[in-house]
């Protein structure tokens, strides 16, 4: 997911309105070299600045590539899908309290980057929660079957 993640940066992002479409990447790394982007994201959002994608971008990708290194090393420990939800439900508040990335009319005009983060984010929050749920029935049937060969005592009621 984080790797899909970074994808979406190369995708277009908002129109401005005769000018070429910049990624979000672009626009984020180059504001100056999409003004266009900037002024055109002013019409619908009042003292908009390329800086306030800063939270939404910036910490999703530090965190996406710590979450990438990890995975290589730590492959199929339940840390690694535990930091991916983590790491979704980050994008995802990040995604609903930045202003240019939610749905409003600018969508219309683009908008498909991040329309497919937030998606990213949302399939990072369903693995981890998938993961963890095979987890814990994979462990009740251990306990179980444990119970059933009697090996383990019953806990005491309290």
């Amino acid at each position: 997911m984080p790797v899909l993640f970074f994808a979406t940066q190369f995708l277009p992002y908002y129109h401005a309105g005769g000018g070429p479409l910049p990624s979000l990447g672009s626009y984020f790394w180059q504001p100056d070299a999409n003004t266009q982007t900037t002024e055109f994201l002013s019409l619908f959002y009042a003292s908009f600045r390329a800086n306030d994608l800063i939270a939404a971008l910036l910490g999703t990708q530090f965190i996406a590539l710590v979450l990438i290194i990890i995975t290589l090393i730590l492959k199929d420990r339940g840390v690694v899908a535990l930091i991916l939800g983590c790491w979704g439900v980050y994008g995802i508040y990040t995604f609903l309290t930045t202003r240019s990335l939610t749905f409003s009319p600018v969508l219309v005009y683009g908008g498909i980057a991040s329309l497919l983060m937030l998606t990213v984010f949302f399939v990072s929050v369903v693995i981890s929660a998938v993961f963890f749920l095979l987890m814990y029935k994979n462990y009740s049937k251990a306990v179980a079957v444990l119970r059933k060969s009697g090996q383990m005592e019953e806990s005491p009621q309290i």
